[in-house]
């Protein structure tokens, strides 16, 4: 244990032994996250919903890898523990070390996680600085994820409700698609009529000892496609406006919105990431970039296999291009959507709310 986490627990449990005396606020919730300096995704949709009939109270912080950052990161585990503690529930997307280690047993904690599934291995059960403990219960899109998110997050499989995530309700909307994809044609032209490849890796690494990325040569791929073909690419958000080679066919959506990048795209060509479950909703081609594959799975582990996906796997750009020419149907894409996907008639954030309101109605 480092000296800053010695000192951190010894002023935390200074504070918890006074705040042990104080009461828990019945109609109080509190929204955390360590990503975003603002409410965004999941939690903004609850918020927005239940902002009139609660009383809401906020801790955000947007961690980075900084003198400064560490110092207010201190701080504002102070203010955790006492938010924590003093409200009727907590609502996170990501792991806390606050709630794992200095809550109430009287405070109920919902946690949203931040994906709609999980190929990397996660949680307790991979190396942690902490064990993840105290949580209420798990959301989640399918039965498929609860014997998965019981090892990770240490909960009983009952704890892991799979009643689906606010933020995929627009991806079964109508409505939105089309207004985001004329929103995007309209700020990018020259997309229009052309056939879209999504680039949308996750990171390697980690936070601690750094990010990176795996070769992407989109000429290459480009070379064997013809004109009509366009790649656009977007990057986690944890390593910034990383950019590919400048290519007069090549367009950096760093700066946009994934989902919103769903609606225009063809294709997506991704890797260990998440957002491939996200993207099964509208029913369209995807590929697995993996040249790392067999040393990712030794390293950190998979949940998923995703040689047992039965999707088109490349381990070089020119197998891509074949793909794309040769793409072998998208009924394999309807299955898993359905083995992800438990309910699909977006109102997710209805039944996200209705469970937040039989939690704090419950004494």
């Amino acid at each position: 244990m480092t000296l800053q986490k010695i000192v951190l627990n010894i002023v935390l449990s200074i504070e918890m032994f006074f705040i042990k005396f104080m009461p828990i606020k019945q109609n109080r919730i509190t929204f955390i996250s360590l990503e975003d300096d603002k409410l965004s995704s999941d939690m903004k949709l609850i918020y927005d919903q239940i902002k009139d009939k609660y009383e809401i109270k906020l801790c955000l912080i947007l961690y980075k890898k900084s003198l400064w950052s560490q110092f207010l990161y201190f701080f504002n585990c102070m203010k955790q523990l006492y938010l924590v503690n003093t409200s009727k529930m907590v609502i996170l997307h990501d792991n806390n070390y606050v709630v794992s280690n200095y809550k109430k047993k009287d405070v109920f904690v919902l946690q949203l996680w931040h994906a709609c599934g999980a190929i990397k291995k996660f949680g307790n059960v991979i190396e942690r600085t902490y064990p993840i403990a105290n949580y209420d219960a798990v959301l989640s899109t399918s039965s498929y994820w609860k014997g998965i998110y019981s090892q990770a997050f240490s909960v009983s499989e009952d704890q892991v409700l799979p009643i689906g995530l606010p933020r995929t309700d627009e991806l079964f909307d109508q409505e939105w698609i089309q207004n985001q994809r004329n929103y995007l044609f309209d700020k990018y032209p020259d997309l229009k009529d052309k056939k879209i490849i999504l680039y949308a890796p996750t990171f390697r690494g980690n936070i601690y000892k750094g990010f990176h990325q795996i070769n992407f040569d989109t000429k290459k791929i480009l070379d064997h496609l013809t004109d009509e073909y366009v790649i656009i690419y977007k990057f986690h958000p944890l390593v910034g406006n990383y950019q590919l080679s400048v290519h007069n066919r090549v367009y950096n959506m760093n700066c946009e919105d994934t989902h919103a990048l769903f609606t225009i795209s063809d294709i997506l060509i991704s890797d260990y990431s998440s957002i491939i479950f996200d993207y099964m909703i509208l029913n369209k081609p995807l590929i697995f970039y993996i040249p790392d594959y067999q040393e990712y799975k030794k390293e950190l582990g998979v949940f998923v296999d995703i040689e047992k996906l039965n999707l088109p796997i490349c381990q070089s750009e020119t197998e891509i291009s074949q793909v794309i020419i040769n793409y072998p149907g998208i009924s394999q894409i309807k299955i898993l959507r359905n083995t992800f996907f438990e309910y699909q008639d977006g109102q997710s954030l209805k039944r996200v709310v209705d469970c937040i309101d039989n939690a704090m109605s419950n004494s």
